[in-house]
């Protein structure tokens, strides 16, 4: 029987769906999709998405609208039917034109996000990834922004927030006692381990990234769907 109020929470990119070069050509897998929809209809069961992608970007992808959608690493979160939980200022400063620039002929990606800028060189084949990487952190911390590193990509945003801070956030707003959380990077591993403490951490195994301590790692998405099947009894 499935325990009452179990939140089952996903992360978005490599999780639910593949890790592509260009982050705006992403599609969540079709069997994800369903997943989300039929677990989101389930008696004691509340769905959470957890992306460092934008709320309405996620919304976008998804579609799931009966779900929690936690944006933006954990600073913009929506309820089930799309009510405003949490709506952080967006971010204000800009990247200096010749660092811009420089980006730009180093033939690296930038992302503008509407709390973060996000630096992607995924399928770059050249030296000059790494030295726009050490000037784009430079200039992160000047600008007083937290960093964080993802899969070929490192991201300045505005401070707070949190995946883990987000995840404990709805587990304490909907009285979960159990939670399970499915992640594929080191911007997930803290809630995973909550997960891990509380119910059940599940990591999408990659080249890229060493698992955590305590968690389930599981070989591909195929795989990721039959365990959270099997531990919510689709």
């Amino acid at each position: 029987m499935i325990p009452q109020s179990t939140l089952l929470a996903f992360d978005f990119d490599g999780t639910l769906a593949p890790i592509e070069e260009d982050p705006a050509g992403v599609r969540m897998y079709r069997a994800a999709a369903t997943l989300i929809e039929e677990a989101s209809g389930l008696q004691g069961v509340v769905v959470a998405i957890v992306s460092g992608r934008d709320v309405e970007d996620l919304l976008e992808r998804t579609r799931a609208r009966g779900a929690y959608l936690v944006g933006s690493h954990g600073l913009e979160i929506r309820g089930p039917g799309g009510a405003v939980i949490r709506d952080t200022p967006p971010l204000d400063v800009d990247l200096p034109e010749n660092l811009a620039a420089d980006i730009e002929r180093a033939s690296l990606r930038l992302e503008r996000k509407k709390h973060a800028l996000a630096l992607h060189w995924r399928g770059v084949q050249s030296t000059a990834p790494e030295t726009m990487i050490v000037r784009f952190r430079a200039w992160a911390r000047s600008a007083g922004l937290d960093i964080i590193d993802g899969r070929c990509v490192v991201e300045a945003r505005c401070r707070g927030g949190g995946k883990e801070e987000a995840l404990r956030w709805v587990a304490g707003a909907i009285g979960a006692s159990r939670v399970i959380y499915a992640g594929d990077d080191v911007t997930d591993f803290g809630a995973l381990r909550f997960a891990a403490e509380h119910g059940r951490a599940l990591f999408v195994a990659s080249s890229e990234r060493v698992p955590p301590p305590g968690v389930t790692v599981v070989e591909s998405f195929r795989e990721l769907f039959r365990a959270v099947r099997k531990e919510v009894m689709i």
